[in-house]
């Protein structure tokens, strides 16, 4: 199921211009998700379109999301697919918040 949902997920952000992809594996750190992607989106309106886009096309293959956080924010969309964590960044929040040295640097 994971690597089926996180390609899904990949496709969907690259379909957008979302870049900087990386995907964490946290299962055995976190009891509540498995997985974490982040990237980096250009502006706000193409944060809102990546996170559209990863609900039509999670929708479309028949998978669930719980929630959709932070539309109409210009640093930070979250979406959230239950064992997947997806955060769409701005380039500058991202280097400013450095969640992928907090998550890399906790293994």
């Amino acid at each position: 199921m994971y690597p089926r949902l996180i390609n899904q997920i990949k496709k969907a952000i690259e379909n957008k211009k979302g870049e900087d992809i990386k995907v964490y594996n946290v299962k055995n750190k976190n009891p509540l998700f498995d997985y974490v992607v982040i990237c980096t989106g250009l502006n706000e309106k193409n944060m809102e379109a990546i996170a559209s886009n990863i609900e039509e096309t999670l929708e479309t293959e028949s998978f669930d999301i719980k929630s959709i956080e932070g539309v109409g924010s210009n640093d930070w969309i979250l979406v959230d697919c239950y064992d997947v964590i997806v955060h769409i960044m701005s380039r500058s929040y991202r280097e400013h918040v450095k969640l992928d040295e907090l998550i890399t640097n906790n293994k």
